[in-house]
């Protein structure tokens, strides 16, 4: 008996039955109330009035001056450009990667990028192997003559390598200078 008056004081039987025919209850949302931060106590001494711009440009901050950096690729090809200029004795030049890839060039018509880059690759490899297999130390240059001029192999640091090509009269002291200097400002870009 004090289950039912129990049942009955909170809920009858007709609203039991209206609930149980219900298809969905759906409960209301939680709102939680924004409490207001206290705002510092500033005496009125200390209160100071925004200043006023005299002009709509005042308003307007000025945009950034944003340099962009060239890419990795102009970089380079700069640098190929400026050893073509810096020594006119040097016909032909390309950058190309320790696995065969030209990475720049600077090759008259006819001579293959591909080509000049796979057989760069293997000389190279070739060159430090025969170095360190004949107590040579570390390679620094592959030089190459032959009837008609010069191939000349250079490391651009520790992931390229300078490829030149000069003819039979170049001055190849000066023409190793050059690519020098070059395959330096490469291994900088190249980081």
């Amino acid at each position: 008996m004090a289950d039912d008056a129990f049942g009955d004081f909170f809920m009858g039987d007709a609203d039991d039955e209206l609930l149980d025919e219900e298809e969905e209850f759906v409960p209301a949302p939680v709102v939680i109330p924004a409490v207001p931060l206290a705002a510092p106590v500033v005496a009125p001494s200390e209160i100071i009035a925004p200043e006023v711009p005299s002009s709509m440009s005042d308003l307007v901050p000025p945009a950034p001056t944003v340099t962009a950096q060239p890419s990795r690729e102009l970089r380079l090809a700069d640098a190929l450009n400026q050893l073509m200029e810096d020594s006119q004795e040097i016909l032909a030049a390309a950058l190309v990667s320790l696995d065969g890839f030209t990475m720049a060039s600077a090759l008259p018509d006819g001579m293959q990028e591909d080509r000049v880059g796979a057989m760069s690759a293997a000389i190279l490899g070739l060159g430090e192997r025969a170095a360190a297999e004949l107590g040579r130390g570390q390679l620094s240059q592959v030089f190459i003559e032959g009837d008609s001029g010069y191939v000349m192999l250079i490391a651009a640091g520790q992931r390229a390598v300078l490829t030149c090509l000069a003819d039979k009269e170049a001055k190849l002291g000066l023409v190793l200078y050059d690519m020098r200097a070059a395959a330096g400002n490469i291994a900088e870009i190249l980081g």
